[in-house]
């Protein structure tokens, strides 16, 4: 950390003078100006004009032609929060253009702009204002129970059908979980962005780890899903039962937790955490009991009575999270529950 001496004027103007060098990077001349900002913890923040153009990179495509590393690579810098994406190698195949054409559109607002034969330009035109992150949590909260539910009857009455529309579902929560994920990246870099979302950088934290717990939950109901397309039969009544029981029991765990997070509500989050210690014995039992009444279908029964466990695990993860995001940031902070 350089240090600079403030000094006054003789008209009563504070003012200090900027490093050399910084400022030489820049190109700042006499009259130039800059964006101050002042933070949450009451940091001031120079901003240049021209940040915003260095917001690109290069990836280099020798080595990491297939697919699923290009993917890889390509959500990753989706995520630090690059608007610019260069793709360059000696000569792109058509194979390794088919394969970045199917990526981007995986990701919500990521296009390609440009083509030659050594590069693919990818520019991602998401704007932050367009996806506030409470309602993007709510769509992703939505879309995860839904999903869980259609999981639990497409086992419950071996329907085919609805449990491969589940299994298609989770794109789109895998989509909008990415979004949130890029949106704190973009947080943590620019302070301007904060104060323009008007959400802290420390709530925003707690809401990706909300999303993402929901998107674990969305993955569940997929397995619930291919469990249901591995029975030979349908399930018994009586674990038709168990399993509707339990389902229901789980999703309000999740709901409530939720809820609670959205609300910024500890006693409603704790009133969910009362519940954990009572839950994981029921399972096990439940676990036994319908693994002897249908035994030729032991394995995706077990799978489904594990998942939902989790499930219910990952809902009491955002019931913590919501006692973490209902600490005041500061004494003067009247939203904490």
């Amino acid at each position: 950390m350089e240090k600079r001496r403030v000094q006054v004027t003789g008209g009563g103007t504070f003012f200090v003078t900027l490093p050399k060098r910084w400022a030489e990077r820049w190109g700042l001349s006499s009259g130039a100006e800059l964006g101050v900002v002042q933070d949450g913890s009451g940091a001031l923040l120079l901003v240049p004009s021209g940040l915003d153009a260095l917001n690109r990179c290069e990836l280099g495509l020798e080595g990491r032609e297939e697919r699923e590393l290009l993917q890889r690579e390509i959500i990753s810098l989706y995520i630090a929060g690059y608007d610019v994406i260069v793709l360059r190698g000696e000569r792109i195949r058509p194979e390794t253009r088919r394969a970045v054409r199917e990526i981007s559109q995986t990701l919500v607002g990521l296009e390609i702009l440009e083509e030659t034969h050594k590069t693919i330009l990818l520019q991602c035109f998401l704007n932050v204002r367009d996806f506030p992150v409470e309602r993007t949590l709510r769509r992703i909260s939505a879309i995860t129970l839904e999903m869980l539910s259609d999981a639990v009857a497409a086992f419950t009455e071996r329907d085919e059908e609805l449990a491969k529309d589940v299994v298609e579902r989770d794109d789109d929560v895998d989509r909008l979980e990415l979004v949130v994920a890029r949106q704190l990246s973009l947080l943590l870099r620019d302070l301007l962005l904060e104060e323009e979302v008007g959400v802290p950088k420390l709530h925003f934290f707690h809401y990706h780890a909300v999303a993402k717990q929901l998107e674990r939950i969305a993955d569940h109901a997929g397995k619930i899903s291919q469990a249901a397309l591995a029975l030979s039969s349908p399930p018994r009544e009586a674990i038709v039962r168990r399993v509707r029981e339990l389902s229901e029991t789980t999703q309000r765990v999740v709901v409530d937790a939720v809820e609670a997070f959205l609300a910024r509500n500890s006693a409603a989050a704790n009133a969910v955490l009362a519940q954990r210690e009572s839950g994981e014995r029921l399972f096990e039992l439940a676990r036994i009991s319908a693994m002897a009444d249908q035994p030729e279908d032991a394995h995706p029964i077990s799978i489904v009575m594990d998942s939902l466990l989790r499930v219910r695990e990952y809902g009491y993860n955002i019931a913590e999270t919501a006692l973490n995001v209902s600490v005041p940031l500061n004494p003067d902070d009247t939203n904490g529950g």
